[in-house]
């Protein structure tokens, strides 16, 4: 499928793009993170994410619209929601943070499998970057058998710092998805 990077839109998100986001995660999820040796089903994600019957999915729409109205309010100044647009449809979305404690993350950033190759992430990567400031450190945790996403961070400037991560995602129904930590140094743009 060839697509124009130009006809690529990134954009804030607005609440009517949670369901979009939502759908983002979860078969970004199923494609990515199962994994037998942990026990890391297919099901046991789709259970994680969706529920017996839905219902996590449900809340983590409504979930989703409520963060991206609250989103650069007074209240909740700390983080943002990009979503990346291809013929009107969500293809990638991407949350940059800053955490209570005050470390910059990228938070997250998911592109559909079968956009992958067409530098979508590179460009929801630029503006969760842009978001932070060149000027900033920006952290982030991958799941280390997720070979795909490391290359991409390091491509990017990230590199390992030697800590593991620790995203309450990491946990999946009692289940560990371990993580490491990355890296990427502000620089003053000298």
């Amino acid at each position: 499928m060839a697509i124009s990077y130009a006809s690529v839109t990134i954009r804030h998100a607005v609440p009517e793009d949670a369901e979009g986001i939502i759908a983002v995660i979860v078969e970004t999820w199923l494609a990515t993170y199962p994994n037998g040796e942990l026990g890391l089903t297919v099901e046991v994600l789709r259970r994680y994410l969706e529920g017996e019957a839905g219902e996590k999915k449900l809340e983590r729409i409504a979930r989703a619209r409520r963060r991206i109205e609250a989103s650069g309010t007074s209240d909740f100044p700390g983080y943002a929601d990009f979503v990346a647009v291809l013929g009107g449809r969500i293809v990638g979305w991407t949350h940059p943070r800053i955490t209570d404690e005050g470390r910059r993350r990228v938070g997250t950033l998911y592109v559909l499998p079968s956009f992958h190759g067409h530098r979508i992430g590179h460009l929801l990567l630029e503006r969760n970057l842009a978001w932070h400031g060149v000027s900033q450190d920006v952290y982030l945790n991958v799941v280390t058998y997720n070979e795909h996403a490391r290359r991409f961070y390091e491509r990017h400037g990230f590199v390992l710092t030697g800590e593991e991560g620790h995203d309450e995602a990491a946990l999946i129904g009692g289940l560990i998805m371990p993580e490491l930590e990355m890296i990427r140094k502000g620089h003053s743009g000298r």
